[in-house]
């Protein structure tokens, strides 16, 4: 009997100290309205319909809002709705991670809201510890609590970016609107709701706290400069085979470099067969993963997501079956990819002549490409596989996307996703080469890349332009960037 008593007490004060750390945990809750017009990248002259969404935030020190990128990219308008109250107010984004699907946003200081009730960060969970997801997901208005536990810790592609990161997978339920929302374990934020599966139930995505915290220190001076990178390809190094031919000595682990990309500040320093055994005298198995404190294990770039940009970092590489260390600052990439990266910020560049319709290629039209199912089949296995292995003689890629039909263009009206090579006989490297090539003379004979070509006479685009630009609704032949290199 008289232990019944201390367990039903026991029981009251862990339910109360529980209770009363879900209600402050709620304090700093936010749901967040945006209205929105994405970008088009295949009719880069429009914008996208305007949508209306809804997403979660929380508040950390300095009254700022921790949100999903993708809950406030390309917003024209943003609210914020404390939790338990009924007024909206107004919001701007201070900075956005579009590669890692965060964003800070603040109340309008017309409000003069000071000192919110902030949260405090957790660190990485181990698996089967129990976490709680707090957000306003579709189907209802109100706070959304969900218990669930830590099924997974890997790396894993962000859907925003397309890029990949650490993810804390789980089994509590995470939909939409539940977005930007915190993920709690014992009072603290150890990661961000951002995504789950579409089709599959009881799989959720939490972007984990240590890429939070990067985050909000990376800005600290007022500059974003993300998760750095070696811009490396490498493969495990599990054949028995392949290690004898590098010469790993026995004992040792890591993994193989399998192309250094030009605009990567370890372009001369690491080289394709090189063996990466450690970072930060943290050693790299075959499988490309390490071991945690906690015996957990878990992808070697979780080590570069704890890296600041500028930061040196200590490599153990065995080059020629000799180990070396190399010692150098991880900078940020002095020169852009290729393939434009992804920006939610970024719009278009493009140009139209004649009814031709030319475009820098990025990652954000591929991943148009990609949300589109039949857009998607349409495109040229080609085209495709450029994001992955982007031509190495060029500093920018220039692509047809389609042909406006007019007089000016006849003949050439079913062209689109061509790669363009060369303007009347010279290469071409980048846009701004290909713009004033374009029009350096009366005719352009342009070439793609798999051998068609097409001609543009800019006597008659002088002309048609203007009609093209009336009859297809067009509000500018060309984005703003364009405009300074025709000047030149």
């Amino acid at each position: 009997m008289y232990l019944n008593k201390i367990l039903s007490f026991l029981f009251v004060i862990l339910f109360s100290s529980s209770f009363a750390q879900s209600e402050n945990i709620k304090k700093s809750l936010v749901k967040i309205f945006t209205t929105k017009q994405k970008s088009n990248f295949i009719e880069p002259w429009k914008k996208q319909s305007i949508q209306k969404t809804s997403g979660t935030g929380f508040i950390i020190e300095g009254d700022r809002i921790i949100t999903n990128a993708h809950v406030v990219s390309e917003s024209k308008y943003i609210q914020v709705q404390l939790e338990g109250e009924s007024e909206k107010y107004t919001a701007r984004v201070e900075f956005v991670a579009d590669d890692y699907d965060l964003a800070i946003i603040k109340i309008d200081e017309k409000y003069k809201i000071k000192n919110l009730p902030a949260l405090n960060l957790g660190e990485l969970p181990n698996i089967q510890d129990k976490i709680v997801v707090y957000g306003y997901p579709m189907g209802g208005e109100m706070l959304s609590i969900t218990e669930g536990i830590v099924s997974r810790v890997q790396r894993s592609v962000y859907s925003f970016s397309k890029k990949r990161y650490t993810v804390v997978q789980t089994d509590a339920a995470i939909n939409p609107g539940n977005s930007g929302g915190p993920v709690i374990k014992n009072g603290k934020v150890i990661g961000v709701a951002f995504q789950g599966i579409r089709g599959a139930s009881n799989i959720g995505y939490v972007i984990p706290v240590h890429i939070l915290k990067h985050f909000i220190s990376d800005i600290k001076d007022n500059s974003f400069d993300g998760i750095p990178s070696l811009n490396i390809m490498v493969s495990n190094l599990e054949s028995k085979i392949y290690k004898e031919m590098l010469g790993l000595p026995k004992g040792e682990s890591g993994v193989v470099i399998q192309k250094v990309a030009k605009h990567s500040n370890f372009y001369t320093v690491l080289k394709k067969n090189d063996v990466i055994l450690k970072i930060n005298n943290i050693d790299i198995g075959n499988d490309g993963k390490i071991l945690l404190d906690n015996k957990q294990k878990i992808s070697f770039t979780y080590l570069l997501e704890k890296t600041a940009v500028n930061e040196n970092i200590l490599l153990e590489v065995l080059r020629d079956k000799k180990i070396v260390t190399i010692e150098k600052k991880i900078e940020k990439a002095k020169i852009e990819p290729v393939i434009s990266s992804f920006s939610s910020l970024k719009a278009p560049s493009y140009y139209i002549k004649s009814g031709f319709v030319f475009e820098k290629l990025s990652v954000n039209l591929f991943n148009q490409m990609r949300s589109d199912y039949r857009l998607n089949r349409s495109i040229p296995t080609r085209i495709k596989n450029l994001q992955q292995n982007p031509p190495e003689d060029v500093e920018e890629v220039v692509v047809l996307i389609s042909v406006l039909s007019d007089e000016s263009n006849e003949g050439f009206q079913g062209l689109k996703y061509l790669v363009i090579d060369k303007v009347n006989g010279k290469k071409i490297i980048n846009f701004e080469n290909f713009v004033k090539a374009i029009n350096k003379e009366r005719y352009a004979l342009v070439e793609s890349a798999n051998e068609v070509s097409f001609v543009i006479d800019n006597e008659l685009a002088k002309t048609n332009d203007k009609k093209i630009q009336t009859l297809y609704n067009v509000g500018s032949l060309m984005s703003e960037d364009v405009k300074p290199i025709l000047k030149k």
